[in-house]
């Protein structure tokens, strides 16, 4: 909710407020009012051709979602959402399908499309029987080196292991140095992260459980609850056979901006692994971490990837260029409200006016929507809606840490 604080909404009512209220407290009240006011279901009409693309990460087999709760949720809170978004008739679409309609220009209206990435052990292990259950289309993006080596994910589970101990200092394996973790953990923590990183997979496993041992971390419970575990390839194969759409995300979550060489290497080894598994087309991308350029696209394209999706909030509209598609990335910062100021394209909105496009959001709402058989492509955005711009590189190119 940072565009609604940025623009300045709720600062007016934090002071009616006084100081009862947290900044995020001020801006759910905010909303709420707002929402009385009926600006919610304005936003819907103003947005409905828009279409919403919801991020989600992993979910919580045991308690990850107090270590990062936006990475990791509770089933409870996907079930809200789902049961929200159908009570208030939002339509949930499979992804390619939502994305042939946006470039017909016949999206049915407020038209949803349910993504997860990363591929985590909850997917198959919580969230597959609710999939199955209540028939939800979800696209999985899917990374795959930890498929090939298996193990926890190193940087998170490492990430972990400091937010767990309750040691007051820790001498590090590997002759890294002592240190006291209530000033020197960060430190402590990315000397820890680069050395391991630098490591071959079996070392690096060797290297995690000498950590959590001189944290006083118990590894065997990391081991047994399979935290931080992404899916085997039997449990994609069930996810793709009860219609989870897998695809790409790169072999090893990592996104280089300018080695156009790597980037074809990270795509061709991701897809070579994951047809192994599935037999449908791997044509739609997730950058990883949404680290991204937009002159990315057209190398995407040579690759025979249609869509790429970022984690830049917003909607997506017909002139949306295909290779830098927006999402709502939900999790259990984000509350009920927050949820609903997104979904009806309330935050759009917003983020329209602060940015000075917003009279251009009211003229693409009231023209006259195309002829059936008349593409994006056929109005001059370019093939699959990617914008001709991206064939210049910008000077900063747009990156978003890691989960």
């Amino acid at each position: 909710m940072d565009d609604l604080t940025r623009f300045g909404l709720p600062y007016g009512l934090g002071l009616f407020a006084g100081k009862i209220l947290s900044t995020a407290g001020i801006v759910r009240f905010a909303l709420t009012i707002i929402k009385l006011f009926g600006l919610f279901h304005i936003a819907r009409y103003l947005t409905r051709d828009g279409l919403r693309i919801i991020c989600y990460h992993g979910f919580a087999v045991a308690e990850e979602h107090k270590f990062r709760s936006r990475l990791f949720i509770r089933k409870e809170l996907f079930l809200r959402r789902i049961a929200h978004l159908r009570r208030k008739r939002f339509p949930i679409l499979p992804l390619s399908a939502a994305l042939e309609a946006l470039d017909r220009d016949r999206l049915p209206s407020c038209a949803t499309v349910i993504t997860m990435d990363d591929a985590w052990q909850g997917v198959y292990s919580v969230a597959l029987p609710v999939i199955r259950e209540l028939r939800i289309p979800v696209t999985l993006y899917v990374p795959t080196y930890y498929i090939e080596h298996r193990m926890p994910v190193f940087t998170v589970t490492l990430s972990y292991l400091f937010w767990r101990t309750r040691a007051r200092s820790v001498t590090l394996p590997a002759g890294l140095g002592t240190f006291r973790l209530e000033t020197e953990a960060e430190e402590a923590e990315a000397l820890a992260q680069e050395l391991g990183n630098s490591l071959a997979p079996a070392d690096r496993l060797k290297f995690l459980k000498e950590t959590a041992e001189a944290l006083a971390v118990p590894f065997d419970e990391i081991e047994k609850q399979q935290l931080f575990q992404v899916l085997d390839e039997s449990q994609l194969r069930q996810l793709a056979d009860a219609g989870v759409d897998i695809q790409l995300h790169s072999h090893r979550h990592e996104w280089p901006l300018d080695d156009k060489e790597e980037v074809e290497r990270e795509i061709v080894e991701n897809r070579k692994i994951l047809q192994r598994t599935v037999s449908h087309a791997l044509d739609h991308f997730c950058y990883p971490s949404g680290v991204h350029a937009p002159y990315q696209g057209e190398w995407l394209a040579a690759l025979g990837v249609r869509s790429a999706t970022t984690i830049k909030a917003g909607l997506n509209y017909v002139d949306t260029p295909r290779f830098m598609l927006h999402r709502l990335v939900d999790g259990h910062p984000v509350s009920d409200i927050e949820f609903e100021a997104e979904v009806t394209g309330f935050m759009d909105i917003v983020r329209a006016l602060r940015e000075g496009r917003f009279l251009s959001m009211l003229r693409r709402r009231f023209r006259p929507r195309r002829g059936a058989g008349e593409s994006t492509a056929q109005t001059g955005a370019g093939p699959l809606g990617l914008d001709k711009s991206q064939d210049r590189k910008p000077k900063r190119p747009t990156q978003a840490p890691g989960p």
